[in-house]
């Protein structure tokens, strides 16, 4: 009885002659991608979230208009999460007779709990990280106030009856990124100085905000609890509802992430088909003499499918080596997304690995190993090839496997169904409109070159080959396009956030009569501004006059466009960033109109047509949904989840927003529009947009390490598409120099063949990546999509001159032998 030694024995053989050289690295390679990828995209995934609660100053904030709940501290104390308390107020501050409405905050040490906080000792000077609260009796202020307070560090301040040393220039504080609209203060106290500015009364317009910090484990323990005990006047603010243009970046990058991954198996399982097809094509002579010998089915199969496994467990361990053994380089070459790398080896990302690599191999291998057991002892007489036909069925199988392991990661039934719905296109239009052109083309022969007319014979009469070859090739190129395409889609989105000239400062509380004389002191003084905004805010209460409490019960706590006001607006023309997608937009419609937010309305399950309430103060308004915008949250404009019909809300209570750009040379005569409008407030953005940007240039690292793996993986694929039937083209190599052709000739004529070959492949893999990504760019990433046109010819013929190289290469030796040298020696 055949038992394991001889599947060593057979392995070990099979690897002095160099027949699983390929395979094994192709395995080492797409192993190493998958491990790195696993590892490093749940790293990115937690400082990119990370980053976010910097930009809060906390993992979790709880927003309130009146003190916290001593059981929810003591319910965060139990839970061991870090907490800390802040209390926010407008009040007139005064030195020396000079008034200034100003926007403070107290906190309550430990401050801050994420994120940096920093302080200069003098104006204009470099500020220093500083963990603490200011301390009792002083405060730090914004850069802004001190000219228009007339005052410098070390006098006094008077914030209500209270008089308070200044004892720093407040230059950065975590916090600042949630609703722009209710930006934090620019003044820092001592939480233990509120009672002494006498500023905090009973029926005070004040914001208490509670801080908290912990493992994710804690913070939804503690939403859990809290989250039934929310009230109107209380909101819910984490990394995902900060700021909606971090929060973009972040989903984004990580499904690009998971597309990366998703792609990496994809590549994994057509690199371990190709290199599986080829073995079990090479070993059918030798399955012949076995089973001579008496050799059962089961026991083929034992021993050839128990060596690949057995490689397969080895490539797998050392490509997962390899994955953890680059991490390090890459937290150093990304070290500004990764500024804290973690030492510790998770051991979690290579059992998972593990198991991937060896589901994807057994699948992916097992459909031509197990074609070996069918080759019988006439099979050696007659030199018979093995079938190279696929086993549609058992493809279709693996694929499906393949499909839950990728959901089974990305958690992401559209982003997998998009990627094998179109693996599964670009198989069906590859086998499909290939027969067609060579069913075609066949009666035309005769009229093309001899020298491509042998390559069209040969894919003709060798069909299943040539079309596995093109599938092969083709679909390692769509992956790898797919992911280079909407790289390029992503860095691109990114680049035009980064204009020159965009937004780094926002005004509010503008009154509706200081509109005009805003407007044109910044135009005399040749400040570039947006349009006007009118802003009032409300809360959504009911659709279709039926309460959101009774539609969506206790999830109204969980939707962040329901558990808190929104700012609403109106405008006669769309904001720059906002596109209508469905309805349309008329200002000069009769009835009660809202255009709504693609978001929001999916969120909510509206509909055109649907009708919203909204309470505003003691009033109520209703409008019909008649558009579905999308906005760009990435921009730093004014934006809003609705816009209503112009007019509609004229008699309420409102003030108006705008946002400017200023070069460092201007910004000295924001003191002069503070002076001239003292009730308006300007929130400097600049600090916060060079962050994104910072996250902007580290996160295109990230996406340039995925895309370098994906085609790495690519091209061996498509050596290994050209290796799989060298057999085949070496034979016919010979017979073609016993007829008498020459070297040139034969180069020519093998390499036609090629030629077409990667042609094709490479024209379905552009039309099939721009499918693919035409549909995650709108649906998933939420992008606009471009068709790469320059792509329909540049890898067309790249992949032909590339498959032709690898050709070239494979049947080099046979050009130079004669042609009876091998003829008892050819390759099965």
């Amino acid at each position: 009885m055949l038992k394991i030694p001889l599947t060593v024995k057979s392995l070990i053989r099979d690897w002095r002659s160099g027949e699983l050289t390929l395979l094994f690295l192709a395995l080492i390679t797409a192993m190493t991608c998958i491990s790195a990828l696993n590892i490093f995209a749940g790293r990115v995934n937690e400082q990119l979230t990370k980053q976010a609660s910097h930009f809060l100053g906390a993992d979790l904030v709880i927003k309130s208009s009146f003190s916290i709940n001593e059981a929810w501290i003591q319910k965060a104390q139990t839970l061991g999460l870090k907490q800390s308390l802040s209390l926010s107020f407008l009040t007139m501050v005064e030195h020396n007779e000079n008034l200034q409405l100003a926007q403070v905050k107290a906190v309550k040490n430990p401050f801050p709990l994420l994120g940096e906080l920093r302080v200069a000792s003098q104006l204009h000077s470099p500020g220093i990280k500083l963990v603490t609260a200011p301390k009792r009796g002083t405060v730090w202020l914004a850069p802004r106030l001190f000219p228009s307070l007339k005052l410098k560090v070390g006098q006094q301040l008077m914030v209500g009856a209270a008089s308070l040393t200044v004892a720093g220039v407040l230059i950065e504080e975590p916090g600042q990124t949630g609703d722009w609209f209710n930006i934090s203060p620019r003044i820092l106290m001592n939480w233990q100085d509120v009672p002494g500015t006498q500023v905090v009364q009973t029926g005070s317009n004040v914001a208490y905000r509670w801080l908290l910090a912990g493992s994710r484990d804690q913070l939804m323990a503690l939403k859990a609890y809290i989250m039934p005990q929310l009230t109107e006047q209380q909101e819910l603010i984490d990394s995902t509802t900060t700021n909606p243009s971090v929060h973009q970046i972040i989903q984004r990058t990580l499904n690009y992430l998971n597309l990366g991954t998703l792609m990496s198996l994809v590549l994994a399982g057509v690199a371990i088909s190709m290199a599986s097809m080829r073995y079990s094509m090479r070993h059918m002579q030798q399955v012949a003499v076995l089973r001579c010998f008496g050799a059962s089915q089961y026991q083929i199969l034992k021993i050839y499918l128990g060596s690949l496994l057995l490689l397969g467990i080895l490539a797998c361990l050392l490509g997962i080596g390899l994955g953890y053994a680059v991490q390090p380089l890459l937290m150093q070459w990304l070290r500004g997304l990764l500024p804290q790398f973690d030492n510790r080896i998770p051991l979690k990302p290579a059992f998972f690995s593990l198991a991937i690599g060896l589901i994807v191999l057994l699948v992916f291998s097992s459909i031509n190993i197990l074609k070996l057991r069918h080759i019988t002892a006439a099979n050696i007489f007659r030199r018979q090839h093995l079938s190279a036909s696929t086993t549609w069925s058992g493809y279709s199988l693996a694929f499906l496997l393949l499909g839950l392991l990728a959901y089974f990661y990305t958690n992401s039934w559209r982003l997998t169904l998009t990627v094998l719905f179109g693996c599964s296109f670009f198989i069906g239009l590859v086998t499909s409109s290939l027969w067609l052109i060579f069913n075609s083309l066949s009666k035309a022969r005769h009229y093309i070159h001899i020298n491509w007319r042998f390559g069209f014979a040969n894919i003709a009469r060798n069909f299943g080959n040539s079309a596995l070859q093109v599938i092969g090739i083709g679909l390692a190129l769509t992956a790898m396009l797919s992911l280079f395409i909407l790289r390029n889609d992503l860095l691109k989105s990114w680049q035009q956030q980064r204009i020159e000239n965009s937004a780094n400062y926002f005004l509010i509380n503008i009154e509706p009569t200081q509109v005009n004389r805003i407007a044109k002191f910044l135009t005399v003084k040749a400040i570039d501004v947006s349009a006007f905004y009118p802003m009032v805010k409300g809360r959504l209460i009911a659709i279709n006059n039926e309460s959101v409490q009774k539609i969506f019960g206790d999830k109204v706590e969980k939707i962040n466009v329901l558990r808190r006001e929104l700012n609403l607006s109106w405008t006669t023309s769309l904001p720059p960033g906002n596109k209508i997608l469905e309805g349309g937009w008329d200002p000069k419609q009769q009835k009660a109109w809202v255009s709504v937010e693609k978001g929001m309305m999916e969120r909510l399950n509206l509909a055109l047509g649907d009708k919203i309430s909204f309470r505003i103060g003691d009033k109520i308004i209703t409008a019909v949904i008649t558009s579905m915008r999308s906005v760009n949250w990435a921009t730093f404009n004014p934006n809003f989840f609705t816009l209503f019909k112009p007019g509609l809300l004229n008699d309420l209570p409102q003030t108006y927003i705008a946002s400017m750009y200023l070069i460092p040379a201007q910004q000295t005569l924001l003191n002069e529009l503070v002076v001239q409008f003292p009730n308006i407030t300007i929130i400097d953005i600049a600090s916060i947009l060079e962050k994104i940007q910072f996250i902007f240039a580290n996160t295109a690292k990230a996406i340039n390490f995925i895309s370098f793996f994906g085609l790495l993986v690519g091209l061996i694929i498509v050596v290994l598409a050209m290796l799989s039937f060298a057999g085949v083209k070496q034979q016919e190599t010979h017979i073609l120099k016993i007829l008498g052709m020459g070297k040139s000739q034969l180069l020519w004529i093998q390499s036609s063949e090629s030629l077409l070959i990667g042609f094709y492949a490479g024209l379905m893999a552009v039309l099939t990546a721009s499918l693919i990504n035409n549909y995650l760019a709108k649906v998933v990433l939420e992008l606009d999509f471009a068709f790469p046109w320059k792509l329909m010819l540049i890898i067309p013929i790249a992949a032909a001159l590339f498959t032709v190289l690898v050709n070239s290469l494979v049947l080099r030796s046979q050009y130079q032998q004669k042609g009876l040298t091998r003829m008892n020696n050819w390759e099965v």
